[in-house]
């Protein structure tokens, strides 16, 4: 099959990036199934095994599909084109009536989404679970008795603050990664919730934006990856990739989480009491097993099979529910 993927920024991806490397790991799949693929992105910012068109308007993406695609998958613009196409939205609070084009307002659209619940957000049935490349993350030699948070540290939804407190009620010592500490002054939210000087303690420790090594080793030595999210979480990549690594989740039940999480990779709490019964029932998961599950659920290899066959029941002429 000949596939054209969008991408919302630069490809392949430096640092931070989940939708990016979403579409980056697709592309790298597809391409080892034996489909042609195209990636259009913001920038290119590097060699891939896939062909990268740079383009920065609606007009340079529309112009840089080639003729001959037979589906494009948009994650971000979406763009109404000539060719049979696919959107997948990742995000929370998306206007799908949004799309680029003289016919979009009234062209029916296919929509995909990143988990059930994400889905019935938006009154949609359609999902593909995001996927890894799981030989790219591993066990490590040892864990430690530290929690870890990594999301972006700044943004009230994500809940820094309910992981400080909770470490600072239990005596635990947390790692933060997402960020370095002086963003926390950054955000009204998390500035009036005084999370910046919540964190002047020994116990937590700010490891700023961490990628390859350094983050395989924060995910794989913890004692447990704290997610106590306070939006609806459309499907959380880095609780996935702490439990590739080993790591059981611990996470307030919002959003996705009740659909990634279950009993051998990690616990769902609200209450501070029933946070405190879930961290002493993890400590009894196994790692390996932890991570066995992660990688049969979230495959990159599950992800594209998904994808293929919304793609081939778009080629039939469904329009996706």
């Amino acid at each position: 099959m000949r596939i054209t993927l969008v991408a919302p920024a630069g490809i392949p991806t430096r640092g931070y990036g989940g939708t990016e490397r979403q579409v980056e790991w697709l592309a790298a799949e597809l391409v080892r199934l034996g489909h042609g693929v195209t990636v259009i992105a913001g920038q290119k910012t590097g060699d891939a095994p896939f062909e990268i068109r740079q383009a920065g308007t609606f007009q340079d993406i529309s112009d840089a599909i080639p003729a001959d695609t037979q589906l494009v998958h948009f994650h971000g613009p979406y763009l109404d084109v000539p060719f049979p196409s696919l959107n997948t939205c990742h995000i929370v609070g998306l206007d799908m009536s949004r799309i680029a084009g003289p016919e979009a307002a009234t062209s029916p659209r296919n929509w995909s989404f990143v988990s059930a619940s994400h889905a019935r957000s938006y009154g949609r049935t359609t999902f593909v679970y995001n996927g890894f490349p799981v030989d790219a993350y591993r066990l490590a030699g040892h864990k430690n008795r530290r929690m870890l948070f990594l999301a972006g540290i700044a943004r009230a939804g994500k809940n820094l603050n309910r992981a400080v407190d909770l470490a600072r009620k239990y005596d635990l010592g947390l790692d933060i990664a997402g960020g370095v500490r002086w963003k926390l002054l950054t955000r009204s939210q998390v500035r009036r919730d005084m999370v910046f000087l919540k964190t002047l303690a020994s116990r937590y420790r700010f490891h700023g934006i961490v990628d390859g090594d350094i983050k395989l080793k924060l995910l794989g030595e913890a004692r447990a990856f704290i997610n106590p999210v306070a939006w609806e979480e459309p499907f959380g990549m880095a609780p996935v990739e702490a439990m590739l690594c080993g790591t059981p989740v611990l996470a307030t039940p919002r959003g996705a989480m009740h659909e990634i999480i279950d009993p051998e990779t990690g616990r769902l709490f609200e209450t501070d009491d029933e946070f405190a019964a879930a961290l002493g029932e993890v400590d009894a998961l196994s790692p390996l097993q932890c991570r066995e599950k992660a990688a049969d659920r979230f495959s990159i290899g599950k992800t594209a099979q998904g994808y293929l066959d919304l793609y081939g029941r778009i080629l039939d002429g469904e329009l996706l529910p």
